[in-house]
């Protein structure tokens, strides 16, 4: 940023807005129980910021932020939102974790905008919440994952989730309701809490009777289930887990996940767009800590920051929090430069949940996601 872009920008009377910078909140739980699911997201937040800044920042502020570890627990994520928003004094928050109803409330009576990741279904209910996909709402579950089970053969499943987390067991509801709306029988749930008893998940999995696998947890534990199964020897057809893109993960259990089913929201990065390449360039320059950069957490952290930046471009060279949450929400046609599988009105998006998914497959040699077509697969919500 010059500074002559710092005397262009205008004095504001907002909270973390100053001539020269723009002040946000990040808040992740970087400990607890859920942390590997998001062990990247600051990385990608780190990357798309560090982008912008070099570029002149927005309206000739800098953007910088604050951080919070919301430790995995909705008291933990009440407590980093308004510490950031009371005490910091920031503009508002970049969020991903499965706790943000922690928060929910309190932001949204303040008007604090946030951008991140949906898994709850918070991010369906309150206008100040933007998210570029949404799992998980209060209404129905939609038809997209059981027909995928049903046409790979799958015909009775079990589900691994943790009963320590809320977002694990309500994911599992609506995985359940799909599985059961294409014909997938539901024979029962194994707990995959950790410490996990590798050897008796394996023995509940086979003993189920179940030729269907699919995970609820965290990509770490389901690999463990994954294990106990394989070694269980449980005749399983279809393996499937919403968490395990991830090379990490192929590192660590390597072959046992061969043919292991997963889905994601986004363009994956075996599509190489030139989104995905500037993506990966900037995580080499702004979070070369991260190996490898082609993280699913990174990439999330990435489109979660780019949200907020556009929100920020949309209300103004005086930005108050009020222009932000109105013009983001009026956007049209935004694909995250790319990233998205198809654009998004945010408007009309609001309240949503995410029918479409692109499915890919761990290749026989467990080093590779091979992309299974047609992608992305869109279903319809239950009940329509």
């Amino acid at each position: 940023m010059t500074s002559d872009n710092a005397a262009a920008a205008p004095s504001c009377d907002e909270p973390g807005i100053s001539p020269g910078a723009v002040r946000l909140g990040l808040v992740y739980p970087d400990t607890g129980n859920s942390a590997s699911l998001f062990q990247s997201f600051r990385a990608g937040v780190d990357a798309r910021l560090g982008i912008a800044n070099a570029a002149g920042g927005i309206d000739g502020r800098r953007a910088d932020y604050i951080w919070r570890d919301d430790a995995s627990n909705p008291r933990g994520n009440a407590a980093a939102a308004r510490d950031l928003v009371a005490n910091q004094h920031v503009f508002g928050l970049i969020e991903s974790t499965s706790v943000a109803t922690g928060s929910a409330a309190y932001l949204h009576g303040l008007g604090v905008p946030v951008t991140g990741t949906s898994l709850e279904a918070a991010w369906t209910q309150n206008d100040n919440m933007f998210s570029y996909s949404n799992m998980i709402s209060d209404g129905p579950s939609v038809t997209t994952w059981g027909a995928f089970v049903a046409e790979h053969g799958g015909r009775r499943a079990v589900i691994a989730q943790s009963g320590f987390s809320a977002t694990s067991v309500t994911l599992a509801d609506k995985l359940t309701l799909s599985l059961q709306a294409a014909g997938v029988r539901v024979v029962g749930r194994v707990d995959a809490t950790g410490p996990i008893d590798v050897a008796g998940i394996g023995e509940r999995v086979r003993d189920s009777g179940a030729d269907v696998l699919v995970g609820a947890v965290t990509g770490a534990a389901f690999g463990q289930v994954v294990v106990g199964a394989r070694a269980a020897r449980a005749n399983l057809r279809v393996i499937l887990s919403p968490v395990s893109y991830d090379q990490r993960l192929l590192q660590v259990f390597g072959p046992v996940l061969a043919g292991v089913y997963t889905f994601v929201d986004y363009q994956p990065f075996e599509v190489d767009t030139p989104a995905h390449r500037r993506f990966l360039a900037a995580m080499r320059l702004y979070a070369p800590q991260v190996s490898p950069p082609a993280q699913q957490a990174a990439l999330a952290g990435w489109i979660s920051t780019d949200m907020f930046l556009r929100g920020l471009a949309a209300a103004g060279p005086c930005p108050s929090r009020a222009a932000f949450i109105h013009g983001l929400r009026a956007t049209k046609g935004y694909d995250a430069d790319g990233l998205l599988p198809a654009p998004i009105d945010f408007s009309s998006h609001f309240g949503q949940v995410n029918r479409c998914y692109t499915f890919l497959q761990v290749d026989a040699d467990a080093r590779h996601f091979d992309l299974i077509r047609p992608a992305p697969r869109c279903g319809t919500e239950l009940g329509q």
